[in-house]
């Protein structure tokens, strides 16, 4: 058995929890929909659905870490590095190009964060591992930018805390413009801590 296993029932399962959920989301679709053995996934999971659920939410940490990374790099301004990182999201729930293909990989941890938060103590602790280490990227940011602590610390909070609850009324509106509405709040939200 490879890795390559390995990752095609990882990308199967986060792809999974982020649209059906922890509980909405059996072990026998993983399989099935990965096209793998059931061993392949034991061997690669041996403690099962969570220590998969747990696998999916450290990969989506990075990877939505690193595309985060790359907008607050790109841009010497964070409110233009924060600009440009929303309009991007906001592009990839234009769902006239196909909003499932395209963005799972930027979907919420709301419904996985809810339903962890009182029924399992260890994939809670991820999610809010997870969002913390979002809010770094962008604490790192407007520090570089000269806000002060406690200013980075309230804004960087706010801002993650804005865009995830932006990507979730995208979702259940199936429209982009809860985050389009956010792109044109958060420069007046710096400006008051400046």
């Amino acid at each position: 058995m490879s890795n390559q296993t390995k990752d095609k029932i990882l990308e199967t399962a986060t792809r999974l929890f982020y649209f059906q959920g922890f509980h909405g989301t059996g072990l026998n679709q993983i399989i099935k929909e990965s096209g793998s053995p059931k061993g392949s996934l034991y061997h690669y999971f041996p403690e099962g659905k969570e220590q998969l659920a747990e696998e999916a939410i450290v990969l989506s940490k990075r990877r939505i870490g690193a595309v985060i990374q790359h907008y607050m790099n790109g841009f010497e301004d964070v409110g233009a590095a924060l600009n440009a990182h929303i309009l991007a999201m906001a592009d990839l729930f234009d769902l006239d190009n196909g909003l499932e293909e395209r963005s799972y990989t930027m979907m919420p941890f709301g419904l996985l964060a809810a339903e962890s938060a009182f029924m399992n103590e260890r994939l809670r602790k991820v999610c809010g591992d997870t969002y913390k280490y979002w809010e770094s990227i962008y604490y790192t940011k407007l520090i570089a930018n000269g806000f002060s602590d406690e200013a980075a610390v309230t804004l960087s909070k706010a801002i993650s805390a804005m865009i995830e609850g932006a990507v979730t009324l995208s979702l259940s509106q199936r429209s982009n413009e809860p985050l389009l509405n956010i792109s044109k709040v958060i420069p007046a939200l710096l400006a008051q801590y400046k």
